[in-house]
């Protein structure tokens, strides 16, 4: 089995609840107001500087995570055939299937585990179970959501291919449907190492228990349409604020401080540390939040918070904890793109020792030529909870 390693910088406790907006212009503030940071708990957080120093939380709040998605895990896996048992499960140390992830369509990139398409009724409940024992009530609305949005994809694709409006691959049409999405299982959920995965169109969600702690990066998220733009679901976002949080940061910014935030060159054509990718962004680029008033600081840590939050709590609070310790002088944040267009592309990233998030407005797939993101959030020391776990992986990516 492997060693657990326990974790010297891991910080305990709530996040504190001060926050001072002021030399923020007034469309700021008022946005900010409307987009104030929520859990699943409508609970809202910023630190007020770097020297902020979290209190005490309960233990047994850490613990609830790790338990709760044990047992729903043993419940879903209990669910199934003994083919599907075996098509899900593998040793926890199959690293190269546990960091194989792909946000590409199942067309284009072949997938281990179980298909959520092929599960009764029964089974697909159980799955539901462990996705909320894993998550916040946002992050399981935002996974289901992208599950969801593949099937808009594939009706307003072939709609459009029917009236003569695009030309797209039979193969890749038929790929964009919620069936195709698959878990897979590391280890026992009984064992005090394991983990699980669900992967498809757009999502790459990675949960790793290591004793009483749950890392959950990586996490891509992506949407297309990012908003559903006719029907009963017409304004429908499944990731509704991150892009807006980063868009909120940048118009907080004054000229000298974009100047060191918005970086030269073209916009990426993806986020840089995708599948296969880990590792790729070892430097710090765009403006340190030491160089932030305190009103801009909150507005960087409501933007982290959008991500952290996908997690559970006590996963969430961890994480959260961690970065703080590390101090938020140590994040920087990046932009790529024009700052004056919302609805244009755009590209921004928040980097710090233990946090790594993109957002990027993607060219059009099967849709509008903007109406399509992708997100990522790591942890770049502990992916798959690799610190914790003493190894080091490699992610592997291979195209059909």
């Amino acid at each position: 089995m492997l060693p657990i390693r326990p974790d010297p910088k891991e910080a305990d406790g709530a996040m504190p609840t001060s926050s001072r907006r002021t030399h923020l212009p007034i469309f700021a503030l008022i946005s900010a107001a409307v987009l104030a940071g929520c859990r699943g708990d409508g609970t809202q957080a910023q630190p007020d500087s770097a020297e902020t120093t979290p209190v005490n939380s309960s233990a047994a709040g850490a613990e609830a995570s790790p338990v709760r998605m044990a047992h729903a895990a043993r419940e879903f896996l209990d669910a199934l055939s003994a083919q599907q048992r075996a098509d899900a499960e593998f040793p926890f140390d199959a690293d190269s299937q546990r960091t194989r992830w792909s946000n590409l369509p199942a067309s284009m990139v072949e997938r281990a585990g179980v298909r959520f398409g092929d599960l009764s009724d029964p089974q697909r409940r159980r799955f539901h179970d462990l996705l909320r024992a894993s998550t916040s009530s946002q992050g399981y609305q935002k996974i289901v959501g992208v599950i969801r949005l593949d099937e808009v994809l594939h009706e307003d694709a072939s709609a459009a291919v029917a009236r003569g409006e695009r030309r797209l691959p039979e193969s890749l049409l038929e790929s964009w449907t919620s069936a195709n999405y698959w878990i897979s299982f590391f280890g026992r959920p009984r064992d005090p190492a394991w983990g699980w995965l669900v992967n498809g169109h757009h999502l790459a969600a990675s949960f790793t228990v290591a004793g009483d702690r749950v890392a959950f990066t990586p996490l891509f998220l992506g949407a297309e349409p990012h908003e559903i733009e006719s029907g009963l679901e017409a304004g429908w976002r499944v990731l509704a604020n991150e892009g807006e949080r980063g868009w909120l940061l940048l118009q907080a910014l004054d000229e000298g401080q974009r100047s060191i935030a918005v970086l030269g060159g073209e916009i990426p054509g993806d986020v840089l540390t995708g599948p296969g990718r880990k590792g790729s962004l070892s430097e710090f680029s765009g403006i340190p939040a030491s160089a932030l008033d305190e009103a801009q600081r909150a507005l960087l840590w409501q933007l982290v918070e959008e991500y952290a939050a996908n997690a559970d709590h006590g996963a969430a609070d961890a994480q959260l904890a961690k970065v703080r310790a590390d101090g938020l002088d140590a994040l920087h944040f990046a932009w790529i793109g024009p700052g004056d267009d919302p609805s244009a592309r755009y590209y921004y990233r928040v980097h710090g020792p233990s946090l790594l998030i993109e957002y990027i407005v993607e060219e059009g797939v099967g849709g509008d030529a903007a109406n399509h993101v992708h997100s990522i959030m790591r942890d770049p020391g502990n992916d798959y909870g690799e610190d914790w776990l003493g190894k080091h992986y490699e992610e592997h990516h291979q195209r059909r």
